[in-house]
């Protein structure tokens, strides 16, 4: 029973997400009229805030979550601690430590019982930082420094997108729901996020452009820096046919013809998927290998009601202890609030096909994950929702205060959580 009732509103919920494709792609009828409220009044006129200030703005809030992190270090610091080690504290934690060795090591040489394990880490972030490495030779000062300038990349992104398809004050709250999102420290660590983030929101802003050559670039390297990478080619697909305007239920005429040329660029994140699967028949004989070494850390696909079944058990089990309020607690009301911001935002004329799509689709994936440990941390990447939810509060500041606040104090209790070596991963 719960089973059913976990799963139908997400079943419920992709129905819905398919005829908004539909109705973008030409197809009008009688859902739009059931299931759509009315479109809002005129958008009021906001000034636009130079793309230079956002980047800086972006790394001015890197460098004073970086200050704060070293503040609390040193105050709760036992006996002293080195600057290095407490740099290490902050931004090689977790999995920071494995993208490291896999940096400086390679997935060859980079084992753990004789075996592979690692080459479930996609090699996008790796590579990226090995190019780095030629200016800073140093690997943690490299990744960190990419994970900063591509935070900063994709705020922009971010901004513009939120701009185009809204106005510049929903934009500009956009970015702080981003910015203070109780998991958004981890933009600044050894970790693949802020390189993430940045391609795929770079590769979204291209494919509203119609740049297709340039979202192929960015899509390639979102699909190798992760396995969600490749759903960049949905929000790509309904821009596609949305700015083509295929009548679905005539003549496609000229038009198809035109689709059907840029399909090869808007399905190009496939080759960074192929790429990765060479990467692993190259190091392991296996194109698949990565599928295996999953279950080292005990993971694999499952669907979302199962998956939320079993963080309710953990929760319940761990009421009394750190585990179920560090890792379970919040899983599950991130699970409750996405869905009902995606249930909102559906139900709005005004709010893209395309990006509700790419948002639902990100974050199922990410429900669907068997033993979902860092569910925060992937749902910091998942972009559409600080959208939907900037354009939710736009007309309502009292929700936008209360909401801003909860944000900026959650990320204070699990930032200082995570530096005390919390299971915040």
């Amino acid at each position: 029973m719960i089973d059913f009732l976990i799963s139908l509103p997400v079943v419920a919920l992709g129905l819905m997400l398919i005829l908004r494709c539909l109705e973008a792609w030409g197809f009008s009828g009688r859902f739009s009229r059931l299931f759509l409220a009315p479109a809002e009044g005129e958008t009021p006129f906001f000034q636009s805030v130079p793309l230079w200030k956002v980047f800086l703005g972006a790394l001015g809030v890197r460098v004073a979550m970086l200050g704060a992190g070293i503040i609390s270090v040193m105050i709760f610091s036992q006996g002293g601690i080195s600057w290095e080690d407490c740099i290490r504290r902050l931004c090689q934690r977790w999995d920071g430590h494995h993208y490291v060795n896999l940096v400086e090591q390679g997935y060859q040489a980079y084992q753990e019982n004789g075996e592979h394990l690692f080459l479930a880490f996609f090699p996008g972030y790796v590579w990226a930082v090995r190019l780095l490495r030629l200016a800073i030779p140093n690997t943690l000062a490299a990744g960190v420094t990419l994970s900063w300038l591509s935070f900063g990349g994709a705020c922009c992104f971010l901004y513009k997108l939120t701009e185009d398809y809204y106005d510049s004050k929903t934009a500009r709250d956009a970015l702080v729901y981003l910015c203070l999102f109780p998991y958004s420290f981890f933009f600044g660590t050894m970790m693949t996020e802020g390189l993430f983030l940045f391609l795929t929101t770079g590769a979204c802003w291209y494919a509203r452009k119609r740049r297709w050559w340039l979202f192929a670039l960015f899509g390639v390297g979102a699909a190798l820096t992760r396995m969600t990478g490749v759903l960049v080619i949905a929000p790509a697909l309904v821009e596609l046919l949305s700015q083509e305007s295929v009548p679905l239920r005539h003549s496609p005429g000229r038009r198809w013809t035109s689709a059907l040329v840029r399909l090869p660029l808007v399905f190009s994140p496939l080759l960074g998927t192929g790429i990765y699967l060479g990467l692993n028949y190259a190091v392991d004989g296996d194109p698949f290998a990565f599928v295996t070494h999953q279950k080292h850390w005990h993971q694999g696909f499952m669907w979302v009601s199962r998956v939320i079944e079993r963080i309710w058990h953990y929760f319940c089990e761990n009421l009394d202890g750190s585990f179920g309020w560090a890792t379970w607690f919040p899983a599950l009301v991130m699970f409750l609030a996405g869905m009902a911001l995606l249930w909102w935002a559906s139900r709005r004329r005004e709010n893209p096909p395309g990006m509700l799509v790419y948002g639902f689709g990100l974050f199922l994936s990410v429900y669907c994950l068997s033993w979902l440990l860092s569910a925060g941390r992937y749902l910091a990447c998942c972009f559409p929702l600080f959208l939907f939810l900037a354009r939710l509060t736009r007309d309502r500041s009292g929700w936008r205060t209360v909401l801003m606040t909860g944000e900026a104090m959650f990320l204070g209790i699990y930032y200082f959580g995570y530096i005390s070596g919390a299971q915040i991963l």
